[in-house]
This record gives structure tokens, C-alpha cells and sequence, in this order.
């Protein structure tokens, strides 16, 4: 760090001791790191372009960060537009994807979710979707006929779209592009440990093509059977 600190200083630039932090996976902490004699702190988690990274490669907090705000601007919106009743359900519904959905589901293509992850996701979008229709829980109305009331999707098929979707956009990428490399890229040296192993992306994306009926084929690409 002190060799990147000196480099940065060549070009005017001064790394910010406040703002850089520390963060151990897959072990026991190393040494301090320091930088011009400041020791860096060390944390469990912390936020790097608004996604929350976690030392156990968890999403539990992400997930839990998303929902707070997307009901944050949930509730925001709950005067102009929800219980606005000069709009129709179709245009709160467009508010709602727009403005609530983005924000529940930011950086969701690469996620590598477990069934409990997209069961709370799916358990706020289906009770935002009620509030906005003003049915409650004692009205004995479907999950399914919410959705085709509003014209939504699932929790369970929206994540499986985006990160086919990425997918997609990952396998037409150029050849040397550095997200398409650590895609198709495999370890030389190691093994996994014992027990049941971290769901990684690559399992995931198989999951939901084997769901949609699409199977890989030897371009590196896919094509519905």
C-alpha cells in the first residue's frame, strides 16, 4: 500500500486514510495493512458502489439493505402516487417497477440468491403490489391474481430474466474482456472444503436455464430446447 500511496502522490493524488478500510476472507486476519504509518481499519462488511460486500461472501445483509430502501421510497410515494386517486393501477404500477423495483433489485444480475433470499424479496414486491391495489391479507386474494392484476412478474422469474439477461451481455463481450475471463475462467491449484459448498453464479444461471428450458450449447451461448 505504501508503494500505491507513492504512486498516487506522482499524479496528485492522496489516498483517503478515512474513507479505505480493510476487509479478511476465507481465514484468520493478517497482518495490519498501513499506509504512510496509519493503520487501515479493519471491518466485516462495508459498501463499494452502493452493494454491501460481506467477509462470509453472504447476501443476507445485501438483501436486508435493499429492502430497507426500497420501502424507504415505498413509503415516499405513498401520498402522490399510491393513494392518489386520480391514477390508474397501470400507471402505479409503472411508478412502482420504476421507482421501487430498481431499487430492491440493484446489482441483482450477479447475485447468486438461495430459495430464502428470493422468498423475502418476493414476500415485499407481493406486499407492495396489495398496498398499491388496497387489498389486505383478509380479502383471501391470490398471490396470482395480484400478479395478473398488475400485469408483474415474480420475484422468482424477474431474478432469473436479469441475470439471464447479464448473462447474455457477458457472453457477447469480446474475448480478453476481464468479467467474461473470470466467467469462463477455472482454477489451476485447490479444492473446495467440506461440507456443502457456496452457490456460485455459474450454478445459479444453470438453475434458471434448466427452469426456462434453455440448454448451453458448445458456442457459449444457449437456445431453448
Amino acid at each position: 500500500m505504501d508503494r500505491f500511496s507513492a504512486a498516487c502522490s506522482e499524479f496528485a493524488l492522496i489516498i483517503n486514510i478515512k474513507k479505505t478500510v480493510v476487509m479478511h476472507q476465507a481465514g484468520s486476519a493478517a497482518s495490519p495493512v498501513m499506509v504512510n504509518e496509519h493503520v487501515l481499519e479493519t471491518v466485516d462488511q462495508f459498501t463499494y458502489l452502493g452493494s454491501t460486500i460481506s467477509s462470509e461472501l453472504s447476501l443476507v445483509k445485501e438483501i436486508q439493505t435493499r429492502i430497507v430502501k426500497a420501502a424507504t421510497y415505498f413509503s415516499r410515494l405513498r401520498s402522490r402516487a399510491w393513494s392518489n386517486k386520480y391514477l390508474t393501477e397501470c400507471t402505479k404500477t409503472l411508478i412502482y417497477q420504476c421507482c421501487v423495483v430498481s431499487v430492491l433489485l440493484y446489482g441483482s444480475e450477479a447475485w447468486s440468491t438461495y430459495a430464502r433470499h428470493e422468498g423475502e424479496l418476493n414476500a415485499f414486491h407481493m406486499r407492495c403490489l396489495r398496498n398499491i391495489l388496497g387489498i389486505t391479507w383478509w380479502d383471501k386474494v391470490t398471490n396470482e391474481s395480484v400478479l395478473a392484476r398488475t400485469g408483474s412478474n415474480s420475484m422468482f422469474q424477474t431474478l432469473k430474466v436479469r441475470r439471464l439477461r447479464w448473462l447474455g451481455h457477458l457472453c457477447r463481450m469480446p474475448d480478453g474482456r476481464m468479467p467474461k475471463d473470470i466467467l469462463y475462467s477455472e482454477l489451476s491449484a485447490g479444492s473446495r472444503g467440506r461440507g456443502r459448498p457456496l452457490l456460485r453464479f455459474k450454478d445459479v444461471v444453470k438453475r434458471d436455464m434448466k427452469a426456462l428450458t434453455l440448454r448451453q450449447t458448445t458456442g457459449r451461448g444457449w437456445r431453448r430446447t
